[in-house]
């Protein structure tokens, strides 16, 4: 059963709980305040779904918070009350974004049915939502789970772009859940019965990754396929192609994705013909562009063109409130996996969980649960399956200095274990994420993918 959310904003207690009491049934969850200030601040916490709110609220206009909710919340339903009603008023509440308009000596009975028809509209959109979010999730890796405000402006904002084909740049800390927005948007479009091609920028090396994106025509380069190759543009066509990683993007193949996108055509390794394509472009990043802008790693116009629509992740220290809704899902997850039977977490490793600032995210969530579970004996997991993570916390100094200890003349090749030595504590130390690592050790990042190999890390 879906349960709704309303917010009675009025300055007389009296009118508060009496609207309260009129409107109030299991199936809705009334909140009320007495200004501009907790409304607001009740809006931003809870996103009610329907508000009625008083013309005059003291010294302040209850019109004043329309232009809030249309930044904030633009979906919600405003219904403004008044003892001073008149056509002007009204008009000027309908154009900054009011559902509707009435006199408080209304007929209590016609508030009701205005807040019913509102609640209609309100369960229409939650159910076409929750549709394609049910779409999304068939064909996603996953399901997105979320509680927080936060989290439902980013999928609000997800859902508006996947009307569209607008480009989105998606921006956020590694392991905030990129690649599931993307997939989310794109099986939420109407390009869903269309291929979603994914490429790691940062995973492929820059010598191979302009062949991948753009193909290659027969006889292009020594070892070229004698038929030719077709690339991931060329793949997409009709669909999606997600740029993960976009910053890793050499600069000298930025304009070429900047040509595709401004044209809709582009070039093979070695062609002479252009190739039409018809493609939506999502891109993520968890670099600062504006930084690479101003270093002249990031071209201006190619970000331009990318940061049509944007998103930006938070990462999880700032929505707490999905954390344990994330934590129970995985736990199911690893359960069927495992075959394990683990029932949850105690008050107490909750308690952990949510101090902890998960510097690695949702991937680093879904690792520590995974790992608990496995050692777990108990039916449910307690604190002391959790201490390790008192020790864990990340960019202090303990954990950015790596310990060597090494006796010279006893090892085969010292030189080589103290540089695996190294490169494995800041792999660890990054979560595994190759652009946090190569950053930490002072390299570029084709020379870690090498050390990545060399030394089996991958």
């Amino acid at each position: 059963m879906l349960r709704y959310r309303i917010l009675i904003v009025d300055d007389e207690q009296i009118v508060r709980n009496s609207l309260r009491r009129l409107l109030e049934n299991d199936e809705r969850e009334i909140l009320l305040a007495a200004d501009l200030s907790q409304a607001k601040k009740m809006i931003r916490q809870f996103m009610p779904d329907v508000m009625i709110v008083d013309y005059k609220l003291g010294d302040e206009n209850g019109i004043d918070l329309l232009p809030f909710v249309r930044e904030y919340h633009p979906e919600a339903m405003v219904i403004v009350l008044t003892a001073y009603g008149n056509i002007a008023l009204a008009v000027d509440a309908i154009k900054k974004g009011a559902y509707d308009f009435l006199q408080k000596e209304s007929d209590p009975a016609l508030l009701r049915h205005v807040i019913d028809k509102a609640l209609e509209k309100v369960h229409l959109r939650k159910e076409v939502e929750l549709l394609q979010l049910s779409q999304a999730n068939r064909q996603a890796s996953g399901p997105i789970v979320y509680q927080s405000p936060a989290m439902k402006r980013v999928m609000a904002l997800a859902n508006e772009y996947a009307q569209s084909d607008c480009t989105v740049l998606l921006e956020g800390e590694t392991g905030t859940g990129k690649s599931m927005i993307a997939e989310y948007i794109h099986y939420s479009s109407q390009r869903k019965d269309k291929p979603l091609i994914t490429i790691n920028c940062g995973a492929i090396p820059r010598e191979l990754i302009e062949s991948e994106l753009f193909g290659y025509d027969a006889g292009a380069f020594t070892g070229a396929r004698s038929q030719g190759k077709v690339g991931l543009i060329e793949q997409a066509d009709g669909g999606t192609l997600f740029l993960d990683e976009i910053s890793d993007l050499a600069v000298e193949l930025q304009s070429k994705l900047l040509y595709v996108l401004e044209k809709g055509e582009f070039l093979r390794v070695g062609g002479v013909k252009p190739k039409k394509v018809e493609v939506r472009f999502l891109a993520a990043t968890n670099a600062n562009l504006q930084a690479l802008l101003q270093e002249r790693k990031f071209r201006q116009d190619l970000y331009y063109r990318l940061n049509v629509g944007n998103i930006r992740i938070p990462p999880l220290r700032e929505r707490k409130e999905d954390i344990l809704p994330l934590a129970r899902m995985f736990i199911q997850y690893f359960n069927k996996k495992f075959h394990k039977s683990i029932e949850g977490f105690t008050p107490e490793a909750e308690a952990e969980l949510l101090q902890y600032p998960w510097p690695g995210n949702i991937r680093e969530l879904r690792n520590i649960v995974e790992r608990v579970l496995l050692i777990s004996k108990s039916p449910v997991i307690g604190k002391k399956e959790l201490r390790f993570l008192v020790d864990a916390q990340p960019g202090g100094l303990d954990d950015r200095v790596c310990h060597l200890e090494i006796e010279l003349g006893q090892c085969d090749n010292a030189l080589n274990y103290a540089i695996r030595r190294i490169v494995e504590h800041a792999w660890e130390l990054s979560q595994h994420n190759q652009s946090t690592a190569a950053r930490l050790l002072g390299i570029p990042r084709t020379t870690l993918q090498n050390y990545l190999q060399k030394y089996r890390l991958v």
